[in-house]
């Protein structure tokens, strides 16, 4: 039996077009940061933003339409500091455009 090896993949949001080039970039940001699934989800506990270890793993493996609080939480238990933060959540807006919040109607005066 034959294992083909995945390419390597950054730990960048940067060109993720899909949940799944996500999700395999999520992956690559928690090996870069030597984190187990366990301690994202205890130090997304510590900062306040808590998820479950399975929202954790479906985000990573891409098996759910993630909402965009989910993937802060996963991203501070990853301990990446706001700005880096950012970018991800662009890509995020970019990924899953239905997901984003409305932009609210301003009223004619």
């Amino acid at each position: 039996m034959t294992v083909t090896a995945l390419p390597n993949v950054p730990p960048d949001p940067a060109g993720a077009a899909t949940p799944q080039e996500l999700g395999r970039r999520l992956r690559a940001l928690m090996t870069q940061r030597r984190c187990s699934v366990d301690a994202v989800v205890r130090r997304s506990s510590l900062a306040g933003t808590p998820i479950s270890r399975a929202t954790a793993h479906n985000l990573i493996a891409a098996r759910s339409n993630p909402r965009r609080d989910t993937l802060l939480a996963f991203l501070r238990g990853c301990q990446v500091p706001p700005r880096e933060q950012i970018r991800w959540l662009i890509a995020y807006d970019q990924i899953f455009p239905e997901n984003r919040r409305p932009t609210p109607k301003l009223s004619a005066s």
